[in-house]
């Protein structure tokens, strides 16, 4: 989301010269860039959370020998396939993290890949489902949104190379306070929800206002409908899980609001995008380096211009769903969705 945020002060750039520029380094450097070193700091092992019961599990429950033999096969293909890379892509995972304090990481309950390939013109944005079973490095077989709660943003990248097989070690992330300041700095932004839709994220909202010490009647929505939405009201659209596809349809609410939001940006004045990077660049962490910044915003006038594609993993009919550790995980064919993942990414 940040990157979008920077591609679009290349406009600002090529508009106001060396002012423009001097600017955009000091914007740099008021957001909150992060080592890893520094990420990864005083994080110990977290258990998992949201336990399913028995009898409401809806995947195969296996027994422990099965259990086994299915991470086995897992590792067997990891250790056999390479981790894909190319001067001409570059991922960086967008993540939303889902924390009340800062008291701890956080599950990473919505994360995107953002891969951008000069050769194919085009920028790639597939949703990575939080419920997918995966090998967390140094923690084990886990749903993958632990691994931001087990360490941060550095764990997470880890987790989605060695998992998929694609070279990512960028990242940008906000958590759930920080996406409803940043949307309400856009002036809010366009969506369409139904009936049902609006029910669920009433619930949502009542629950973000009392942490945020608001009165809910300020932002409860009245209806469906298609309509300008305040900050906490997307990012309830955003969290919707049980309407609809359950999961499948939140990623896909989430790509449309990160959408909203870019078409939102384009739209903007000079003022209003120097108003609006000063307000949000303290908001969001993130571990690209000043140098990748400036490279990516030589570039961005031919990006801003390339062809969208939007997918998410796992992909349908290459999944299966078991219960195992008092969970329901979400288990690609692995072979087949890493095969596709690259053929998207990096025409392989």
């Amino acid at each position: 989301m940040w990157i979008f945020i920077i591609l679009a002060f290349l406009l600002l750039l090529f508009s106001a010269g060396f002012y423009v520029y001097a600017m955009a380094k000091n914007y740099y450097k008021a957001s909150n860039y992060t080592s890893d070193e520094d990420a990864m700091k005083d994080f110990e092992v977290v258990e998992d959370i949201d336990e399913v019961e028995l009898e409401d599990a809806q995947g195969e429950v296996l027994s422990p020998e099965q259990e086994l033999e299915m991470e086995e096969n897992h590792m067997e293909i990891m250790e056999a396939t390479p981790v894909e890379t190319s001067d001409d892509v570059y991922n960086v995972l967008l993540i939303g993290v889902d924390r009340r304090d800062k008291s701890w990481a956080g599950n990473s309950d919505s994360m995107i890949l953002l891969s951008l390939s000069e050769q194919k013109k085009q920028i790639s944005m597939i949703s990575l489902m939080r419920d997918t079973y995966v090998n967390i490095p140094g923690v084990g077989m886990r749903k993958l949104n632990a691994a931001h709660a087990n360490g941060a943003g550095p764990l997470l990248l880890k987790t989605v190379e060695e998992n998929f097989k694609i070279d990512v070690d960028r990242y940008v992330s906000v958590d759930f306070n920080a996406l409803i300041t940043i949307i309400d700095e856009l002036g809010g932004i366009e969506l369409t929800m139904s009936e049902a839709e609006v029910e669920v994220a009433n619930h949502y909202i009542g629950e973000m206002c009392k942490m945020q010490n608001w009165n809910p009647d300020d932002y409860t929505i009245s209806g469906g409908g298609t309509r300008i939405y305040k900050g906490v009201q997307a990012v309830a659209y955003a969290r919707i899980r049980y309407v609809g596809n359950s999961d499948y349809q939140r990623t896909e609410r989430q790509r449309t609001v990160l959408t909203r939001m870019i078409e939102k940006m384009k739209s903007m004045s000079v003022t209003q995008l120097f108003d609006f990077a000063e307000d949000v660049m303290p908001l969001v962490t993130h571990n690209i380096p000043e140098d990748e910044i400036w490279d990516l915003l030589g570039k961005a006038p031919s990006l801003l211009q390339y062809n969208l594609v939007k997918d998410r993993i796992p992909y349908d009919g290459m999944y299966s769903i078991i219960y195992v550790k008092k969970q329901d995980m979400l288990v690609p064919d692995w072979e087949k969705t890493i095969q596709r993942l690259k053929a998207t990414l990096y025409n392989s």
